[in-house]
């Protein structure tokens, strides 16, 4: 027998994921794939992921972070020259669930804010936490949320054989994938080295680029019909705490 209390969790999802829902794939037959980037620029990264994408024709759409933005806006004017897109990952990467109306709003107006001319209506929260609060202000600001479909958990200490073996199995028509240009609130230096994703998407890229294109999230969007959930996230609002046995997936998944 079905609980009750699951019942009607699978009830709320789907009446409000049509107004409410983040938009975590899309229904497409093209093979076509969109890789998102949170929590950069990175003065150390950023330019090497735009190399390792340029050399297989591929774009991608970056979701910035607006302190990292303010910072170095040569970094996300490089991003957008290059043909990527962008979106607002906040302000200062806070987790929106934690935070008043008005700290959530302040958060989201001034992460769009600090993109300047290149400000868009893509959004992703931090950790990808997420509830009606924060969907609602979300409408309200015109902005539209950008979930996943598949991550590869290249926040936690891995080597690039085994993040490129996790991308693989990613990859799908309409599939978009959850990875990271740099890790904003990271203490860990051995993680936040992104030389081993950098490998792997190298590796990854070049084995599947002659049969998917790799394009920017308004290019998946256009392709097809977008897939909306409404999944409540709460959980750990730092890698560190992420990163403890049980945390990961109840904090991250879609």
């Amino acid at each position: 027998m079905l609980d009750p209390r699951r019942w009607w969790r699978r009830a709320k999802r789907a009446l409000l994921a049509p107004s409410f829902g983040a938009v975590t794939r899309v229904k497409t037959q093209l093979p076509l794939v969109a890789l998102t980037f949170d929590d950069g620029p990175s003065p150390v990264a950023t330019r090497e992921l735009l190399a390792v994408l340029a050399r297989h024709g591929a774009q991608a759409t970056h979701f910035l972070v607006g302190e990292a933005a303010e910072a170095r806006p040569d970094l996300v004017s490089a991003i957008v020259e290059a043909g990527n897109a962008v979106g607002s990952h906040t302000y200062s990467h806070r987790s929106l669930v934690r935070l008043s109306h008005a700290a959530r709003e302040t958060e989201i107006t001034r992460g769009a804010e600090a993109l300047g001319q290149h400000s868009t209506k893509l959004f992703r929260p931090p950790y990808g936490h997420f509830d009606l609060g924060v969907a609602r202000d979300l409408r309200t600001a015109g902005l539209t949320c950008i979930s996943w479909s598949a991550h590869i958990e290249d926040w936690v200490l891995q080597d690039a054989k085994s993040l490129a073996a996790r991308l693989r199995k990613a990859i799908a028509p309409g599939a978009i994938i959850l990875l990271h240009e740099a890790l904003y609130t990271s203490t860990d230096s051995a993680a936040e080295d992104r030389a081993p994703l950098l490998e792997a998407l190298d590796t990854v890229l070049g084995e599947f680029s002659s049969r998917y294109r790799f394009g920017t999230v308004p290019e998946l969007l256009a392709a097809g019909k977008p897939v909306l959930q409404f999944v409540e996230k709460r959980g750990p609002d730092s890698f560190i705490e992420a990163q403890k046995p049980g945390s990961v997936q109840d904090s991250l998944r879609v």
